[in-house]
């Protein structure tokens, strides 16, 4: 039993008439009167019962007309689904964030821009650090994700470029730097500082220290996290001061003030990577939609 013949059947028992059958299908009447018994030979059973002006299911028709319908709209929407995944109208999206990341404009607007497009598409979103996306998108866990500065020359993920973010110094109330409207790094000589840890960005960890150290700066770190929250956390808590994405203003704890930095010229490059050899229909849709938005010439900060 071949979907024609599941075609051809439904048509005969919805008409109740080989001759209109055969019209509506646009088939000759003596091959559609073959097929259908060919189709009863092979069930082995009688499927329509003939009358002088046409035919009339059997029980065994009446089974087999609920169970093809079912069948038919299993197969239409089979073939709907992979027709939409195929065009990047439908399927799934799994899409990686570092959290500051979503302080952005960028990241909120491209969602809602790529739902309006394809609606049928689901985007699920996973919150992680931006090594632990690259190494989830090289395994294929992720299809893509909103990180920053993504390792140089990967081999197997690469990236574009959506905006710059600055550095902004993070202290507490309680300190005098508070006061300022901005600071110089030679300014900070001998402050204690809470770190940003070297294996979450190299990359970042790096430009920061050189950029200090350039500047002659001497200072004691107390401590190192991976998070910018737990850092703005201790920062509060009055245990030192620490260098943040400008980004996190926007959600910036009570007690706490964020000052730019005159001569840092350090900027964290958000990002949106995907695997180079694995870009389906549906993350190429999104990724016409980031570049659409994305500035990357461009300080965010001053589009908020």
């Amino acid at each position: 039993m071949n979907l024609r013949q599941i075609r051809y059947f439904i048509a005969v028992a919805e008409t109740e008439n080989f001759r209109k059958a055969s019209q509506e299908l646009r088939i000759a009447q003596p091959a559609l009167s073959r097929q259908m018994k060919a189709l009863e030979d092979e069930l082995g059973v009688e499927l329509f019962e003939r009358l002088p002006r046409g035919v009339r299911l059997s029980h065994a028709g009446q089974v087999l007309l609920h169970r093809c319908r079912s069948l038919l709209s299993d197969h239409d929407s089979i073939v709907q689904e992979v027709q939409g995944v195929g065009r990047g109208l439908a399927g799934q999206l799994r899409l990686g964030f570092i959290e500051v990341a979503a302080l952005s404009a960028i990241m909120p607007n491209s969602m809602r821009m790529f739902r309006d497009a394809v609606p049928g598409v689901q985007l699920e979103l996973q919150s992680k650090a931006s090594l632990d996306q690259i190494e989830e998108i090289r395994h294929r866990r992720l299809d893509g994700g909103f990180l920053y500065n993504p390792p140089a020359a990967d081999p197997e993920v690469v990236s574009m470029l959506l905006e710059r973010h600055p550095v902004y110094l993070a202290v507490p109330d309680s300190s005098e730097l508070s006061r300022r409207k901005s600071v110089r790094l030679t300014e900070l000589t001998e402050e204690q500082f809470i770190w940003f840890h070297r294996a979450a960005s190299p990359k970042y960890h790096d430009q920061l220290a050189e950029a200090i150290g350039e500047a002659g700066v001497s200072y004691t770190v107390i401590h190192q996290s991976e998070s910018e929250a737990v850092m703005l956390a201790l920062v509060r808590m009055g245990l030192g001061i620490a260098f943040v994405n400008a980004m996190q203003a926007r959600r910036r704890p009570d007690g706490v003030t964020l000052i730019p930095v005159d001569d840092l010229s350090v900027m964290i490059d958000l990002h949106f990577a995907w695997r180079v050899d694995e870009i389906s229909p549906t993350l190429r849709r999104f990724i016409s939609v980031l570049s659409q938005l994305a500035n990357p010439d461009t300080d965010a900060t001053t589009r908020s």
